[in-house]
């Protein structure tokens, strides 16, 4: 699915299908702001990474930590942005294989992804919740601030659980896309 850039700097999220059920705005909702404070996060540690280079360099005291910080937090932010990637069509496309076809056959292609996405986030879902329970099980914990790894699995996984319904969002608009034959997403003429 491609998306146009508005010239008013508004950014190339499309935008929501007119008839999405109020449940639906909700939850895609949710997901938004889940991915801002993935966004949060990932300036959070940014700042905190520079603060520490700039400690290092003028006062030769880097924050000693900062790297766990940093794989511990933007693992999270990251699976924070995946169900924003697949409600907005934001994955990676190859629309070479798609100029030429039909409003129909893009909706079906649409539809395929979002199965196979939905079935990739229960599949994870299901793992991570395995590995959770491990980690509970046998805790680890990080070297220099004890922090436990078991504690970005929550996040990861309502992460997960929100690519799965933002995966059968997209789902339910690709199959109706193809039922109607126009564009599951479309964007408005500038």
């Amino acid at each position: 699915m491609s998306a146009t850039v508005h010239p008013a700097g508004g950014g190339n999220e499309p935008p929501p299908p007119a008839d999405r059920a109020p449940w639906i705005a909700l939850l895609a909702a949710t997901i938004r702001i889940w991915a801002l404070l993935g966004g949060v996060i990932t300036l959070a540690l940014s700042v905190m990474t520079a603060l520490s280079a700039l400690s290092n360099i003028f006062f030769a005291r880097p924050f000693s930590p900062d790297h766990e910080l940093v794989k511990h937090f933007i693992a999270i932010a990251i699976f924070m942005f995946l169900p924003y990637c697949q409600l907005t069509g934001s994955n990676v496309t190859v629309d070479i294989f798609t100029e030429g076809m039909s409003e129909r056959g893009k909706s079906a292609m649409a539809a395929f992804s979002s199965l196979f996405a939905l079935a990739f986030s229960l599949l994870m879902l299901r793992q991570m919740y395995l590995g959770f329970f491990s980690y509970l099980r046998f805790p680890e914990v990080t070297p220099v601030l004890k922090l436990p790894l078991w504690t970005a699995f929550p996040p990861i996984l309502v992460s997960l659980a929100l690519l799965a319904a933002a995966a059968l969002i997209t789902l339910l608009e690709g199959w109706r896309g193809i039922r109607s034959g126009r564009p599951s997403n479309p964007v408005p003429n500038e």
